[in-house]
């Protein structure tokens, strides 16, 4: 716990490089878990194709099968189950204003419809396709999506969580002031970070132990985890980091040089009480000798005037 939050007190940057190494692991469980689950899928898709099949388009039109209307199924044993997957060389063009969600081919075009919008294909090369076994070709197909979904999870995880970490840190921002306490853009970053990596950790093994909930819980928790962590860390003041010349330093280690630069104009004091009583005594001694000498004066004085009046 303590170097967690020395990391947050004392660490560097907006904790981008933990955001960046979760989206590359989540994004490589998930192309992971595509491409090892959908090995399983592959007979299903063969057969789906091969339902589909024998097609043969020449000159943007579909000269074989002719006249058919075939709608692709998903076959589990006895249980055959409709997909949104349509030939239809009946017509020319589809009327998809009473159309389902799908793809459909006619003998000119090839639609592609969903609630947002339909898009329109013409049928530009020329396609002989057969019934054959495309396990290969699907397993390849596979393993390309995996590679690219992993790329492009790693961008979308990275962006995601990023945007959902500066909108943490503004939460930190109003939890501090509710502690009294004030924090830089950088640390709530960091701090944010930690706390949204934790509870999202935290969620996942939880889902994997069959136990899911929203997202407003999600919110809830960590904005306690954040309040928790911010009413334990302590204030760190601006001015104490630069009287004391230092970036980013813990508190405790500024209470440590306080108390050495308080020890160190004692010892100077000390050292001047004992130059002042040395200079004491020296004059002590110097004045003791000098009325020594004066004593003496006079009693060689005394001694010439009493020798005077015994001459006399």
């Amino acid at each position: 716990m303590q170097k967690l939050f020395n990391y947050i007190i004392k660490g560097q940057g907006l904790g981008v490089k933990y955001i960046l190494l979760a989206s590359v692991i989540i994004s490589f469980i998930f192309s992971a878990y595509i491409r090892i689950n959908g090995a399983e899928l592959v007979p299903y898709a063969n057969d789906i194709i091969n339902q589909m099949l024998p097609l043969k388009i020449e000159n943007g039109v579909v000269v074989e099968p002719k006249n058919t209307i075939r709608v692709a199924q998903l076959k589990s044993g006895d249980v055959s189950v409709p997909l949104p997957i349509v030939l239809d060389t009946t017509i020319d063009t589809l009327n998809t204003d009473h159309a389902a969600q799908g793809f459909y081919l006619t003998r000119t075009a090839f639609y592609v419809i969903n609630d947002n919008e339909v898009r329109m294909h013409s049928l530009d090369e020329d396609v002989d396709l057969v019934q054959d076994d495309y396990s290969n070709d699907i397993k390849s197909a596979l393993t390309w999506t995996a590679v690219s979904l992993f790329f492009l999870g790693i961008l979308f995880i990275f962006v995601t969580y990023f945007i959902a970490a500066i909108f943490y840190a503004l939460c930190a921002q109003l939890l501090g002031l509710l502690f009294r306490k004030k924090y830089s853009f950088d640390l709530r970053m960091r701090l944010s970070v930690l706390c949204f990596l934790a509870v999202y950790i935290l969620y996942f093994i939880l889902s994997l132990c069959g136990l899911s909930s929203g997202r407003l819980v999600f919110f809830i928790t960590t904005l306690v985890l954040q309040a928790l962590v911010i009413y334990k860390l302590p204030v760190v003041q601006n001015e104490v980091i630069v009287e004391n010349e230092k970036e980013n330093i813990w508190p405790a280690e500024i209470s440590e040089e306080k108390t050495t630069d308080k020890a160190e104009p004692q010892k100077e004091v000390t050292t001047k009480v004992v130059k002042k009583s040395v200079k004491k005594i020296s004059k002590a001694k110097s004045t003791k000798t000098t009325s020594a000498k004066t004593e003496k004066k006079k009693s060689s004085a005394k001694k010439a005037v009493a020798k005077k009046k015994t001459d006399k």
